[in-house]
């Protein structure tokens, strides 16, 4: 999520830099969002379980990748929580002990990597229906998401050589941050119909791809994910070696960049899949109040480099702006090189901010293309 942070350093001193002293749930906004919008603590429906194993996705690795482990008994049961002091909490650590520390942000969970350990692949799934103005008309969305879980983060393996030689100075290119569960694929559906649209998390911001348009859905409903080697993204399946542009975050250069009319930046890497090996997981289920989705303090050791921090829970992927799950949606809805596209993007870099913005200015061609992604491409074509 935030490796090339480090990449800015190598360019200011050599001296030691000190950590983030706040952490990202901290940010302001947060706070407000959940007093508004606070996360259930039931799991889903019989049913709803029933429609996230049916819509569940298939992920596919490069040979010899990192796959995805199970939160609780793979990393959570190995490691110590420390006071933001230092004191240890506790040395064996259960999702009890976890929970009830989930709103201290200065909370501290170090991992310790178990050679020999057979890790048992999980993802987690949890469901959330939500109401949007679809072109004057009030609809209900179903958003099925599911966050995978992996011990480590790496750098991609995009970087350039001069990158790898630089950072591996400072730091294990395969171990740059301990935790990445800002992996997660959302399939977006309407009564109970065939999804329409695949939300990916990349990085700092989302991509929204329209069933039909630009990604396509195997006749049994579950869609095709590659996972991008050393980062852990997740990108649309394509056969072979795929390079895919990539960016820390979405300022206004680096998204001119990825939307196709802007020049790369300098400070940038592309994710790199080649998906060989399917990963056989099982699919969980956690309420959307644990500790795995709203920790506020560091589910992973403290570093002295800045985005090298372990992270708090998987909710806060975003800003709290974009937190509403529409407005990701249509955030996330860019296709590369489109000309229209690219004027709202333009005219949405005026506004300071300018990701809400955007997803206003997308809200006509993205409902307009849905309902051609919600008829198969009959009868309708996409603008």
């Amino acid at each position: 999520m935030r490796v090339w942070l480090a990449i800015v350093f190598l360019f200011l001193s050599t001296a030691s830099v000190p950590a983030a002293s706040t952490n990202f749930s901290q940010y302001p906004g947060f706070a407000e969002w959940y007093a508004a919008n606070p996360p259930s603590s039931t799991l889903p429906s019989d049913d709803d379980q029933a429609l996230l194993q049916k819509h569940r996705p298939r992920f596919f690795l490069g040979e010899g990748q990192t796959g995805f482990i199970d939160f609780y008994r793979d990393y959570i049961a190995h490691g110590t929580l420390r006071t933001g002091s230092g004191d240890v909490i506790s040395s064996a650590v259960t999702p009890e002990v976890l929970n009830a520390q989930k709103d201290n942000p200065t909370v501290e969970f170090t991992h310790r990597p178990q050679p020999g350990h057979t890790p048992a692949p999980a993802i987690y799934a949890r469901i959330s229906r939500n109401t949007v103005d679809w072109l004057g008309e009030e609809r209900e969305l179903t958003f099925l998401n599911y966050t995978a879980v992996f011990a480590h983060s790496g750098l991609t393996t995009g970087l350039l050589g001069w990158q790898k030689l630089a950072l591996g100075l400072i730091g294990n290119l395969q171990d740059w941050h301990q935790l990445d569960h800002y992996t997660a694929a959302t399939l977006i559906l309407e009564d109970g119909a065939r999804p329409f649209a695949l939300m990916l998390q990349q990085h700092n911001y989302l991509r929204t791809y329209l069933i039909g348009e630009s990604v396509t859905l195997p006749d049994d409903g579950r869609p095709l994910v590659a996972v991008a080697k050393g980062s852990n993204e997740l990108f649309p399946y394509t056969e072979g070696r795929t390079s895919h542009r990539a960016v820390p975050f979405l300022t206004p250069p680096n998204f001119r960049y990825m939307a196709g009319s802007g020049p790369r930046p300098f400070l940038t890497a592309d994710d790199i899949t080649e998906p060989e090996v399917e990963l056989v997981y099982r699919l969980a289920f956690l309420p959307p109040s644990d500790a795995f989705y709203t920790f506020k303090g560091y589910l992973g050791a403290r570093r002295m480099l800045p985005g090298r921090d372990g992270p708090p829970g998987a909710d806060y992927n975003t800003l709290p702006d974009l937190k509403p799950l529409p407005i990701q949606m249509l955030s996330g809805y860019w296709r590369f090189g489109h000309e229209s596209d690219i004027g709202r993007l333009e005219a949405a870099l005026l506004q300071e901010r300018y990701w809400l913005e955007f997803a206003r200015g997308q809200a006509t061609v993205f409902y307009r293309n849905a309902a051609c992604a919600r008829a198969w491409g009959k009868d309708c074509a996409f603008e």
